[in-house]
């Protein structure tokens, strides 16, 4: 029996803001193909006395400077541009097509910067130190309740708050706010900033590489990893159903063929045991998607840097894949690791189905498992789909399915 595929979404519009500056698909691709690292040492603040000092900031050039965008907390100012540049490159107006659409944001740790100085008010002058000015930021929906004002938006909202795969659940939700028929076109962001408070404690807990073993560096799958290293930005993508973008003539980079999600249980802060890590969030996506495992050319991981997230990462998807399995890339070697960082490794798929532009792993030296293929070198040929799959410390997995922009099916929503 033939499986019927579910409603697909497409990607008519990126928007990025991170340490190479801020741009759209263009800006993406050109970093893709540079496969240059943006982590070096941080230069907003001191790092004496911690043994992690590396991470991918955002230039400080990059945000806006304008007498609006002033009032907005830094994470909001990322959020916005964000949007602002997948907006554009989607050519919604302000018509009927962008203020109804609705957006859903991805975070892991929200705005705690502003609630680290609505925090500091109260504790260096008491109930009088508290600001309502900075009161609003505090809230995690605060960027995605400037982000709607900003663009004008009225169409449903939520931020989505998970560990290390927020990004990629405001994805699915977000086509799920599609099929649902909530929304004609959904804007996704997937944001996390960091800040001294925030980088300084997982250093001193040692969460971040080295972790005291060996020399700080990022190195995915490879066996001398030894944890994350941080980075920040904000990605966003315009999500349409097929039929609303091509009545209004829209490009579209990539189709959104599947998304799913679920877990395996562990411990909070830990990723599941190879004993009980599932593949069945990856086998999910491929029944929904109606597309075999043998289709599937790549998959974007989310290289966490961690030797046992790592480890389970690749056995869940080589479990889910068998023989056929696909070429294995990363991107975090190049933007360091943040919560929000699904939405881009959506968005880098879509780039390397529409371009053939993926990210190399050429750090890669002591692969942690020689039966996985992963990218050393430039692949020329365009893969036919790409799995997007990211795991969470608590055990949350999530599966994502890109097709290329002629696999639409106009008639699925």
């Amino acid at each position: 029996m033939t499986r019927t595929p579910a409603a697909q979404a497409v990607i008519t519009g990126i928007g990025w803001v991170g340490p190479f500056g801020a741009g759209d698909s263009r800006l993406l691709a050109e970093v893709l193909q540079a496969n240059v690292s943006a982590i070096q040492p941080r230069a907003g603040y001191a790092t004496t006395g911690l043994a992690s000092c590396l991470a991918a900031e955002i230039p400080s050039a990059c945000l806006p400077l304008t007498e609006e965008a002033r009032r907005w907390s830094r994470s909001s100012q990322m959020t916005v541009l964000a949007c602002r540049h997948a907006v554009a490159e989607a050519a919604l107006t302000e018509t009927t097509a962008l203020t109804q659409a609705g957006l859903v944001v991805g975070s892991q740790y929200g705005d705690l910067r502003s609630t680290e100085a609505f925090c500091l008010g109260f504790l260096r002058k008491g109930p009088l130190g508290l600001s309502p000015l900075l009161f609003p930021s505090t809230v995690m929906n605060a960027m995605a309740g400037t982000t709607s004002i900003a663009l004008g938006l009225q169409g449903p909202m939520l931020t989505v708050n998970q560990d290390s795969v927020a990004g990629e659940l405001a994805v699915a939700r977000a086509l799920l706010l599609l099929r649902a028929g909530r929304a004609a076109t959904v804007i996704v962001c997937g944001v996390d900033e960091l800040f001294p408070l925030l980088y300084d404690t997982l250093a001193q807990l040692h969460v971040l590489s080295p972790r005291q073993q060996g020399d700080e560096a990022c190195r995915p799958f490879d066996q001398r990893h030894n944890g994350p290293v941080l980075g920040e930005a904000a990605t966003a993508l315009v999500l349409e159903s097929p039929a609303h973008a091509q009545a209004r003539g829209a490009p579209i980079l990539a189709t959104i063929s599947g998304a799913c999600w679920g877990g395996s249980p562990t411990r909070p802060g830990h990723v599941p045991s190879l004993e009980v890590a599932s593949d069945r969030i990856v086998t999910r996506v491929l029944d929904e998607a109606a597309v075999p495992p043998t289709a599937i050319d790549m998959a974007y991981l989310s290289g966490y840097g961690d030797p046992q997230h790592d480890t389970v990462e690749l056995a869940c998807v080589a479990r889910a894949f068998g023989a056929a399995r696909p070429l294995v890339t990363a991107v975090t070697h190049l933007t360091g690791q943040s919560g929000g960082l699904g939405a881009l490794r959506v968005a880098a798929a879509a780039v390397t189905l529409q371009q053939g532009i993926s990210p190399v792993l050429d750090y890669l030296q002591q692969p942690i498992r020689t039966d996985i293929r992963f990218v050393t070198q430039p692949v020329s040929a365009r893969p036919r789909h790409i799995l997007v799959h990211g795991l969470a410390l608590g055990g949350v997995q999530t599966a994502i399915l890109l097709s290329p922009a002629s696999h639409v099916d106009a008639t699925a929503m």
